[in-house]
């Protein structure tokens, strides 16, 4: 059976997109006026590769030894064997399907899902009151790109922060933290990925499809038989005649760098954070080494979300996988 769907209408992504475009609510002001009201902090630590390193090993950490290279060299290794000889025979007949349909269809599932939080019931949009026919928008970003670099800088400040106690090492600004943190990654930079019997593309799309087909029945349950199809076909059509108040693609353009901003509460701790610290230690310069690990393990650490998510099951079990269980 077809999956395709039509074209996601405009009027139900702005739906979705309205709570945030409410001037009242609007993340990047919110962030701007914060910034006016104090001294920005002078920060290049690393920059943006260290900040990516830092968030990566800290979501390896509640699944990867990162704190023991020997342990964590290892657990790669049981990783790409429980792979090759259980996850990939049994779910890898998954990236023959057409993965842009099925990527539409999870879209459409996501933005029903995220309309379900805000009370409102796809299905019955008749029940809607029509919106107001004149709203005024200002669809301008309000932060510039100093200040959207200091926004990601600060939010990713507690994850480099804490990064060293999650390696074991001397905290920064401590005495020897520089040598220890140069250390560690050096010593990552060492660790060779193992080999899969697939390509990375191969096992990039795996997840993709396992998080899609989750979401999909998340949304709609029984979504891939003909009456359930017929169901969703119905829903956009009458999502395709609901009238649309404000431009859509100026709206949808920023409510798509909206969605992007980092989470305010993190901006602020890394504010505090930033205030409590050095400026011999912020100021640092450091040139984190290349980690020829970091493909694999961010393919894998997708997986691991994606097959948790849709099979209720961790994919690096072995136990869990076996055939005998």
């Amino acid at each position: 059976m077809s999956l395709a769907l039509p074209a996601v209408p405009l009027s139900l992504q702005l739906a979705v997109a309205m709570p945030a475009l409410d001037p009242d609510a609007r993340l990047d002001m919110q962030i701007a006026a914060g910034f006016e009201a104090m001294r920005l902090p002078n920060i290049d630590f690393g920059g943006g590769a260290m900040a990516q390193i830092a968030m990566t090993l800290s979501m390896m950490a509640g699944t990867f030894a990162i704190d023991d290279l020997p342990q964590l060299d290892f657990q790669m290794q049981q990783a790409a064997e429980s792979f090759n000889r259980n996850v990939w025979p049994r779910l890898g007949w998954l990236t023959t399907l057409k993965i842009q349909p099925l990527l539409n269809f999870a879209i459409i599932a996501r933005l029903v899902l995220d309309l379900r939080s805000l009370g409102i019931d796809p299905f019955a949009i008749e029940s809607l009151a029509p919106p107001p026919a004149r709203i005024r928008h200002n669809f301008r970003f309000a932060l510039s790109p100093p200040k959207l670099r200091m926004a990601r800088i600060l939010a990713g400040l507690p994850q480099l922060i804490n990064l060293p106690l999650a390696l074991n090492i001397p905290a920064l600004g401590d005495p020897g933290a520089m040598s220890a943190m140069n250390n560690r990654l050096n010593g990552f930079a060492r660790l060779t990925p193992p080999k899969l019997i697939v390509s990375m593309p191969m096992l990039t799309k795996l997840a993709m499809v396992l998080e899609s087909l989750a979401t999909i029945e998340e949304a709609f349950g029984d979504a891939f038989s003909p009456a359930g199809i017929e169901r969703v076909r119905s829903m956009l059509r009458l999502w395709g005649g609901f009238p649309i108040p404000i431009p859509p693609l100026p709206a949808l353009a920023l409510n798509a760098k909206l969605d992007a901003l980092p989470p305010l509460e993190d901006i602020r701790l890394g504010e505090q954070m930033a205030g409590s610290m050095s400026g011999t230690t912020l100021n640092m310069r450091f040139s984190p080494p290349k980690l020829a690990i970091m493909p694999f393990m961010n393919v894998m650490l997708a997986l691991n979300a994606s097959m948790t998510m849709s099979l209720d099951i961790p994919p690096f079990d072995m136990c869990s996988m076996c055939p005998c269980s």
